[in-house]
């Protein structure tokens, strides 16, 4: 299809040429008229679009037409022949009738002009807005996606580069200029490249190894993928051998593919190679559409969890100061995506279990045992905050309770959690579990997020060597009596969804742990 919008350019620039071709003495056609005078254009016209930026664009032109300019024309329709860049769709922004409207416009008639002039800036307009705020919106997507919606006046924008005359300006200017996204533009660039794969995909028992200086029949299509993605060269000898130079590629390969780089044939290495060019492509356009979505600046001091990719970063001055493995939310208890601000610490806290957890795991464990509260050490209290005896607890009335754990080293939020605003009641913390964080897939959590070395990232956030240094810290935990500490610094907080990018022309890709890559993409495509 790219090679089809290439060759409609051609012609569209090649007909540019002959529009400059004299005419004879005395005569002026219809697009002389068009370039050299503004033609009215009937509100009627502009209404079927239902657009309300395509009516005030108008209005503010006196209701005639704009493009009447070749070089601004021409701008545009190679930017919408383009979208594919940016992970767009050209026929989105009807890119085939605008290169057969301009390949035809020696012959247009005035009504053709208008349609032409107002498809032209709906396109225009449409194009701009998605490449901004993205064609979706993840409010109306997700539930659990909390995001604030960018503030963007498309026209603002198009007076300005129409009075300017910098329309190529202005269409560069608007677009996403976080690192990742253009890492992502990268990774799209670079998987294009790749020719089209057509192989068998592979299997292994989830119990299988294969391991160094083995000999294996699977060995050879492992090293064909390997050569595909351009881990080995293709040069390289082919046999069923698994030599040092496939396992040094395999590692680099399994870590950019968020696996446990032991260079080791395992299941999930092949899961990761029987991935088709097609498949990751769509990931990568579905991961920057996500990226359309987020916050362009982040600001100057934030801490940022990367769900799929289990960790968290504190980020000052475009320093990384910090960097964890984290555990996250199940595929059935998800963590949420937001964007908020660091509130405070509390140290020794107290755990009130969540109506989602009372539901589905507190409710069942107490009705087999009412030994389940002493064993999690759980206390039950009545709206008045009067102690309930485990032994007199119903399950029919379980939800008129609060159930809630006390402090100490068996608390299931460890020995602290960090708070920030959010309206899912989920809050960075400790935990008693320190054994999920040795697994590779950290996807164990029912929504918060907990991290590995919570008070190294409390002591981080406080920021406060002489009050709140590792002594003071170990003191208070010492009293096994919760206290709330306000973070002073101004840290914003964000937990964001991303699966794939690129890094020194290496494609990245993480496991799409709430299968949401695919689903993305199909309503990007329609």
């Amino acid at each position: 299809m790219k090679r089809g919008y290439f060759i409609l350019i051609l012609v569209f620039l090649i007909s540019c040429k002959k529009e400059n071709t004299p005419v004879l003495a005395g005569t002026k056609s219809v697009l002389d008229v068009f370039q050299n005078t503004k033609i009215g254009i009937d509100s009627l016209l502009i209404s079927k679009y239902k657009s309300k930026d395509l009516m005030l664009f108008y209005k503010n032109y006196n209701l005639e037409t704009v493009w009447q300019s070749i070089d601004h024309r021409k701008i545009i329709i190679q930017e919408i022949a383009n979208a594919d860049i940016e992970g767009l769709n050209p026929k989105d922004y009807n890119i085939e009738k605008l290169l057969d409207y301009e390949n035809k416009i020696n012959n247009l008639s005035e009504n053709e002009l208008v349609a032409y002039d107002i498809l032209l800036t709906n396109s225009l307009q449409k194009y701009l807005i998605h490449v901004v705020k993205g064609k979706l919106s993840p409010r109306k997507l997700y539930d659990d996606w909390d995001l604030k919606e960018k503030d963007f006046d498309v026209n603002k924008i198009l007076f300005e580069a129409y009075s300017n005359n910098k329309i190529t300006e202005a269409i560069n200017e608007s677009k996403p200029k976080q690192e990742v996204y253009l890492q992502l533009k990268k990774a799209l660039q670079i998987i294009n490249l790749l020719p089209e794969d057509y192989f068998k995909p592979m299997s292994i028992s989830s119990k299988s190894k294969i391991n160094l200086n083995e000999n294996n029949a699977l060995i050879i299509p492992v090293k064909k993928r390997l050569m595909y993605w351009n881990y080995l060269t293709k040069s390289d000898t082919i046999t069923k051998k698994f030599d040092a130079k496939t396992q040094i590629a395999l590692k680099e390969f399994q870590v950019n593919h968020g696996l446990l780089a032991d260079g080791i044939i395992g299941s999930g290495t092949i899961r990761a190679l029987n991935f088709y060019k097609s498949e990751r492509k769509e990931q990568i356009i579905a991961n920057l559409e996500r990226w359309r979505w987020f916050p362009d600046d982040f600001g100057t001091h934030y801490t940022i969890v990367n769900i799929p990719d289990f960790s968290i970063l504190a980020i000052k001055d475009k320093d990384t100061l910090i960097n964890q493995r984290v555990i996250v939310g199940t595929d059935k208890r998800r963590s949420p995506v937001l964007t908020t601000k660091l509130s405070y610490v509390v140290f020794n806290p107290t755990w009130t279990v969540p109506p989602t957890i009372i539901k589905e795991d507190l409710i069942p464990a107490a009705t087999r045992s009412r030994g389940y509260f002493k064993r999690m050490r759980i206390v039950i209290y009545d709206t008045k905050r009067n102690k309930i005896n485990p032994y007199s607890w119903k399950p029919e009335n379980a939800k008129k309770y609060s159930y809630v754990q006390d402090p100490g080293n068996n608390n299931s939020l460890g020995n602290m959690k960090i708070i920030f605003p959010n309206k899912y009641s989920v809050y960075l913390h400790d935990t008693n579990h320190k054994d999920g964080f040795s697994r590779n897939s950290r996807s164990l959590s029912s929504g918060c997020t907990r991290v590995e070395r919570p008070l190294e990232l409390a002591q981080y956030v406080l920021n406060d060597t002489i009050k709140w240094n590792k002594e003071t810290i170990d003191s208070v935990l010492v009293t096994k009596k919760p206290k709330n500490v306000n973070i002073t610094d101004d840290i914003k907080h964000y937990q964001l969804y991303w699966t794939a990018w690129s890094k020194k022309n290496r494609l990245i890709f993480r496991d799409d742990i709430y299968n949401m890559d695919f689903e993305l993409y199909c309503k990007l495509r329609n």
